[in-house]
């Protein structure tokens, strides 16, 4: 029998990922175990550490990386705290599962993926739009050609501020809209899963960007409610990215906060993340439009559990996992492309921002 890949938690900032990832390995993922995990607020842990049957909290990231045991680590500390999360990660010798983005800049992100390098570690992202049945199946019908030849892509998704907590049983954002924790606000959030699912799906990389970031409503925070981007590809694909925390705090994020549309020669996909049917598509071989929808699990969180089996597999081969630093790295520049597009007011090319 093979050993358990043993994995730990590196900081809880990020719930949204640490909590559902847990419940999986809890329930039972074939040769993962949980083991241990530290956050600086100690009691926030011991909670966790009851709900999922961890054995061991421990009392700072050294001794959480001191066990000689341990295979692997959840970084799911706040953005700021990645870069030097990663580095003694990878100086110890642990695998890295990290939260999204990959760091506060390109910069840091680049040092973080030498380190890893250097260290022969797996570094891989957690970008659960890749592990999503549905947009795995709009990557397979785009790879057949069902639409033809992509020529525009829009993604975006419109969330109330109030539906962003730093823990699970807050009613506050927390370090989210912490400037020196989180580096960015509503933009940064979601919209670097976006343009990580651009290059997932189309194959492409983004060339040129122009964005504009802003804080439109009256919301108290140092940071921006929105942002959008338009980025011209390699192909010459135009693909518009929009994330924020601006819709009305009635307004229930349930009925689609989270939308996709890929226009080809042949036809087009249109991704309805979280409405029946999912998915719907036109194009070579269709008659009218067919449609797809998955149900329980598999419309959402089954994303966590395949991002943990992905990384234990990874572990185990010492193989490139799908989705790795070097791809958050390019993701994030386009964040950062637009963030120095909208402060300049023109567009800019990637290459501008050192990628």
């Amino acid at each position: 029998m093979t050993d358990p890949v043993r994995l730990g938690v590196l900081g809880l900032h990020n719930h949204y990922h640490a909590f559902p990832m847990a419940d999986y390995i809890t329930r039972g993922i074939d040769g993962v175990e949980l083991v241990s995990v530290y956050d600086p607020r100690q009691a926030y842990a011991a909670d966790y550490a009851r709900q999922f049957g961890i054995g061991a909290v421990a009392g700072s990231r050294a001794e959480l990386l001191a066990d000689s045991s341990l295979d692997g680590v959840l970084v799911m500390s706040y953005t700021a705290a990645h870069r030097d999360d990663v580095l003694a990660c990878a100086a110890a010798g642990k695998h890295v599962l990290l939260d999204k983005p990959i760091a506060m800049t390109v910069a840091e992100a680049d040092a973080m993926v030498k380190a890893a390098d250097k260290a022969g570690v797996v570094f891989m992202l957690a970008y659960h739009v890749r592990y999503l049945p549905a947009y795995q199946k709009v990557r397979e019908m785009i790879a057949n050609g069902v639409i033809g030849r992509p020529l525009t892509m829009k993604m975006s998704i419109r969330c109330p501020l109030q539906y962003v907590t730093d823990t699970p049983t807050s009613k506050t954002p927390g370090w989210y809209v912490d400037p020196k924790l989180a580096g960015g606000g509503g933009f940064l959030d979601h919209a670097v899963h976006y343009t990580d699912a651009m290059r997932y799906l189309l194959g492409s990389e983004g060339r040129t960007v122009y964005g504009k970031i802003a804080r439109l409503t009256d919301h108290k925070i140092d940071l921006d409610d929105y942002g959008v981007c338009v980025i011209t590809t390699d192909k010459s694909e135009i693909v518009t990215i929009e994330s924020t925390w601006h819709a009305a705090d009635w307004y229930s994020p349930m009925a689609s906060p989270e939308e996709c549309l890929i226009v080809g020669t042949l036809g087009e996909i249109h991704v309805h993340h979280q409405k029946s049917p999912q998915l719907e598509v036109s194009g070579r071989g269709i008659a009218g439009r067919q449609y797809f929808d998955w149900k329980g699990d598999d419309r959402q969180m089954i994303s966590y559990r395949n991002l943990v089996i992905e990384f234990a597999r990874a572990i185990r081969t010492k193989a490139r996992p799908g989705v790795d630093g070097r791809d958050g790295l390019k993701a994030l520049a386009i964040i950062e492309a637009a963030h120095a597009s909208s402060a300049l007011r023109r567009e800019v090319s990637i290459m501008e921002t050192g990628v």
